[in-house]
């Protein structure tokens, strides 16, 4: 399943597109008319207009219906290139079918966002049909999808390896480390907290996201569209920088050696989740000790619990998203009934929180 896809907010409205959006939608058909939808909602009337966006948009809708596991098992015979998904705060949601589409499902999702639509409202709705478009566009590496005639080339981990190596020849061992752990939403977040963080901040990340072994570089390129930082998948003898953000390996443990460089190791125990949160920051943890810290994103489960007690264990710093600014609020909650937090937030409140920290921590 690729999590690098998903976009995750909390839907509370049901859907009504003005004529002006059709207007623009029907002037915005472009390369994205060979993308393949299947949409999962258990809102008729979500269905129905969602269905109608995408047909007008020229988008091929060959699955629309509730996220049930009779869905899941259309969906794999249905040849969708994206699944989207749409939840509702309203509706009690099945955790152990929501971990079976994240365990299962080998697609991209978007996860549908109508938050910010306002009944007749028409820059509202315009506003909302730009963002799922440029999320599906995302997905197919298109960059103008308003005006591109043909896809981008996809971005390989050489090439994001390369692009890390020219852009930061002069930047200093990463000396203080944040494991950025997420899951359910969590890309979303982690896209917004990485924009608001400036391109200097003195200190390096490891990105630990619930995701498919086969999106590592998917999730990175996605990533690196959206900050200053350099984005890049896991590379063995890598020399980890201030200013990199590593996305953790699925299937090995990610190490950083005495010297600062990425060490790639075989796992000597199963974990339920993937990549494991609990894993990456009792790592880190051990490592780096007062001078580490993590925070924890969106996300269900209660991963990242037992790796925040011996964070602080250690001496180090655990911050958490706020619940009412995540999607799904399990994992941070988790961590607070157990740690003692030194900061709450949103992705915005949260980034410059960090960049204050590091700075004073400069200064001193």
């Amino acid at each position: 399943m690729d999590t690098a896809g998903i976009n995750l907010s909390k839907s509370k409205s049901n859907l009504s597109i003005t004529n002006t959006v059709f207007e623009n939608i029907l002037m915005s058909q472009t390369a994205l008319s060979d993308v393949a939808i299947a949409i999962a909602s258990d809102s008729l009337q979500q269905r129905t207009n969602l269905r109608r966006l995408m047909s007008l948009t020229g988008l091929n809708v060959v699955l629309s219906e509730p996220l049930t596991r009779l869905f899941l098992h259309k969906l794999k015979t249905a040849d969708a290139d994206v699944l989207l998904l749409d939840l509702h705060d309203d509706t009690d949601h099945d955790d152990a079918l929501l971990h079976e589409v994240l365990d299962k499902v080998e697609i991209p999702i978007i996860f549908n966002d109508v938050t910010a639509l306002t009944l007749n409202e028409s820059a509202a709705d315009s506003k909302w049909h730009f963002s799922l478009m440029q999320k599906i566009a995302d997905l197919r590496g298109i960059d103008d999808w308003q005006s591109a005639e043909f896809e981008q080339p996809e971005i390989t981990e050489d090439a994001l390896l390369k692009k890390e190596r020219k852009l930061r020849p002069d930047q200093n061992l990463a000396t203080r480390v944040w494991v950025l752990g997420a899951s359910l939403g969590g890309p979303e977040a982690l896209k917004r907290f990485l924009k608001a963080l400036p391109k200097d901040i003195p200190a390096g990340f490891i990105v630990t996201q619930h995701l498919g072994a086969n999106f590592v570089t998917k999730l990175a390129e996605q990533l690196n569209r959206y900050t200053k930082l350099n984005v890049i998948p896991p590379k063995e003898g890598h020399v980890f920088l201030e200013g990199d953000v590593i996305i953790a390996p699925v299937g090995e443990r990610l190490e950083i050696n005495p010297i600062g460089n990425v060490e790639l190791k075989s796992l000597t125990e199963s974990f339920h989740y993937t990549p494991s949160i609990d894993l990456a920051i009792s790592d880190v943890a051990v490592r780096y000790g007062k001078k580490a810290g993590a925070i924890i994103f969106s996300g269900m489960g209660d991963d990242g619990k037992i790796g925040c007690i011996r964070l602080l264990e250690n001496g180090g710093q655990v911050w958490l998203q706020s619940s009412e600014s995540c999607v799904i609020s399990s994992m941070p909650d988790n961590v607070k009934k157990v740690c003692d937090v030194q900061f709450v937030g949103n992705t915005e409140q949260l980034a410059r929180k960090l960049t204050e920290h590091l700075q004073a921590i400069e200064v001193v």
